[in-house]
């Protein structure tokens, strides 16, 4: 069977979510990182818009005529592009020429307030209140870019802020002088998120490495499963049959007995790894393993609520079968006693089923690794299936094997 029609052995490896985009989703991560950068940038606009208003405060009440009294209402057309710029996605076109007209009105004002606040013209267009200003347009055009990631919007919120100031003050007669904090703002938001693509080119081929190694871990966790379900069935298909029919009188083969031989080398020739769903006709889950111990020389007694086993889907039902007629067989094989008892109990999410032979026993500790009728027929196939299997035995006190698998999914 292939790895494509073959179910889960289990819980995937390293536990994630389909197609190994679990490893590292990068679009999610990418998104994730520029919603944050959006939101420190707007965060940071804010921040030195209050640190203005707060100098403002300060010269205008501690300083009068140093700076003109309506300076800190020429910044509220910044604040606002700054909620805009962050707040409002997508942006319109006709959004950007807001935001675009609304910061230029802020700068032509700011520009025109330095010129006479003798505290801000002696500096000209490098004045501290203009330049911080630059600062928050460039971070405001970085916080409204959707199409390049910031890289563009910090240039153009530079080119924005230092042209508006220039040919205001032109207009006023304020010097001219080169402002470096924007350039270096501008040029540094830009080369960070020039970053990105790089760093989600890194993170594709890193998900493309770690994917590869998860399928390589899948592949041979299948493998393993499906080399242990092979065994397991080869042991309890044709071996078990032929250890059966050793333990019967010498004389012909009857009808069922060749069928079971039958579909034993069937059987043992395909190596299925899981057992095919019974045929209509087929008879219940009780009634097989009855016949199981018939063939044996072993007279099964059901009880409990035998209608139960015959109620299991897939792949609980296939596995507590095959296990149950390995448990009849390991009675046959090695008890030495003629009887045996199946007890079953359904109860919320699970159904338990007990065998229980009154023959001679063994040390559970003392069986060989190589024996597998136990540890892969039926541990090994119970526990794949989300089952569990307890075994009580001593020399001498007989055998009760407990077997319990899920009755839901």
């Amino acid at each position: 069977m292939t790895a494509a029609s073959s179910p889960s052995p289990g819980p995937h490896v390293g536990g994630g979510a389909v197609d190994g985009t679990w490893i590292f989703p990068v679009r999610d991560a990418a998104l994730a990182t520029r919603s944050a950068l959006v939101a420190a940038a707007a965060t940071l606009s804010l921040v030195l818009l209050g640190v203005l208003w707060l100098l403002s405060a300060i010269l205008i009440l501690g300083e009068p005529g140093s700076l003109v009294v309506w300076t800190p209402l020429a910044l509220v057309p910044l604040a606002a592009c700054c909620v805009a710029a962050w707040r409002w996605d997508p942006i319109t076109p006709a959004g950007y020429v807001a935001i675009g007209a609304a910061a230029v009105g802020s700068l032509v004002a700011l520009t025109v307030a330095v010129v006479g606040s003798p505290a801000q013209a002696f500096a000209g267009t490098a004045s501290f209140f203009l330049s911080m200003s630059t600062n928050i347009v460039v971070l405001i055009g970085a916080t409204s870019d959707r199409w390049t990631g910031g890289i563009l919007g910090a240039i153009g919120g530079w080119v924005v802020g230092e042209g508006t100031i220039a040919i205001t003050a032109a207009f006023v007669g304020l010097p001219w002088r080169l402002d470096v904090p924007p350039i270096a703002i501008a040029v540094g938001l830009a080369l960070a998120y020039a970053m990105f693509p790089l760093a989600r080119a890194r993170g594709r081929r890193g998900t493309a490495l770690l994917e590869q190694a998860d399928n390589r871990t899948r592949t041979r966790t299948l493998r393993e499963f499906e080399g242990r379900e092979s065994i397991a069935q080869l042991h309890d298909t044709l071996l078990s049959e032929l250890a059966a029919l050793a333990l019967r009188e010498p004389g012909p083969l009857g009808a069922e007995e060749r069928a079971r031989l039958e579909r034993g080398l069937e059987s043992s020739a395909m190596l299925p790894v899981l057992r095919g769903e019974r045929t209509p006709d087929a008879p219940g889950v009780g009634a097989w393993l009855t016949s199981i111990g018939v063939a044996g020389g072993v007279r099964v007694r059901l009880e409990g609520d035998i209608a139960a086993l015959d109620e299991l889907t897939e792949p609980a039902a296939g596995a507590l079968r095959s296990s149950l007629e390995q448990c009849i067989v390991n009675v046959a094989r090695h008890a030495g006693v003629s009887e045996a008892w199946v007890a079953v109990t359904a109860s919320a999410g699970q159904l338990s089923v007990t065998v229980v032979d009154e023959g001679v026993g063994f040390d559970p500790d003392t069986v060989p690794a190589d024996r597998l009728g136990l540890s892969e027929s039926v541990r090994g196939r119970v526990e794949r299936c989300g089952g569990s299997v307890r075994v009580w035995s001593s020399p001498g006190a007989g055998t009760s094997v407990n077997i319990v698998v899920p009755t839901e999914g």
